[in-house]
């Protein structure tokens, strides 16, 4: 029996290695793609406002376990209506808010907006931007529990009482409810969908969604290894790819 020769099984093996070499070449393409797509995302994502765009498919944001805020309340008449979800505050579906607790209420003076959390007030201009933030250490009482204006005048409802400010809203004076009074300002029992989603949408940006596709975080543990698995392959098409160029090189 003749014995196959170092030439023979060399081609042989490149009959073999070229399949198999184009079959790795298929399979690492998708992950090129999604690698290159979502590197320049992520590169760019200031430009293309990835990072300030929130994801607004309700299928991803179930997907990462955003749920509905539990909190939704809305003041006022549409089209100037403001509302809160839990610790957002809105105004015309953009978020003028982050407070650090949940919040409690918000209204309207002839100049400015009000919100209140358990601990802090935040007041805005009528664009919505915030101006300034007091607490108990510019004066403010503690433990709120609603709010009220009246006469462009603005009262706070507290644990320990009733308290009335300045027209500056820089003193917080303890008093009695003038006569009339009604209410302290309460929500209406309408909501809006629209800004559910948008609250949930504000907890998961497009940047996020990025990186986590990117790196294979996405789909969770077993999507990491599929990654690894693909750069595995990208690396036997690099190595095979230039044996294969190797030996088919003619000699000089």
């Amino acid at each position: 029996m003749t014995k196959p020769s170092r030439n023979s099984l060399r081609i042989q093996f490149l009959r073999i290695l070229r399949p198999w070499h184009r079959r790795l070449g298929l399979a690492s393409a998708l992950f090129i793609l999604v690698l290159t797509l979502t590197g320049v995302a992520i590169n760019h994502s200031d430009d293309f406002g990835l990072d300030k765009t929130g994801v607004t498919q309700a299928w991803l944001l179930d997907y990462y376990g955003i749920a509905a805020p539990k909190h939704v309340a809305k003041f006022g008449v549409s089209p100037s209506a403001l509302y809160i979800t839990d610790n957002l505050l809105w105004q015309n579906q953009q978020m003028m808010l982050e407070a650090a607790d949940t919040l409690i209420s918000a209204a309207r003076t002839s100049n400015m907006i009000i919100a209140i959390d358990p601990q802090q007030l935040y007041l805005f201009d009528k664009q919505g931007q915030l101006q300034e933030t007091q607490n108990r250490s510019t004066g403010l009482p503690s433990d709120l529990l609603g709010l009220a204006v009246v006469d462009d005048r603005v009262w706070l409802n507290t644990k320990s009482g009733v308290y009335q400010a300045d027209e500056q809203l820089i003193d917080w004076q303890h008093a009695t409810l003038p006569v009339g009074f009604h209410s302290w300002v309460s929500a209406s029992r309408e909501t809006d969908g629209a800004i559910i989603n948008l609250a949930r949408s504000a907890n998961l940006s497009w940047q996020r969604v990025m990186l986590d596709l990117h790196s294979g975080r996405l789909f969770g543990h077993l999507t990491i290894w599929l990654w690894d698995l693909f750069a595995l392959a990208l690396l036997m098409v690099s190595l095979s790819g230039f044996w294969i160029w190797l030996k088919q090189k003619p000699p000089r």
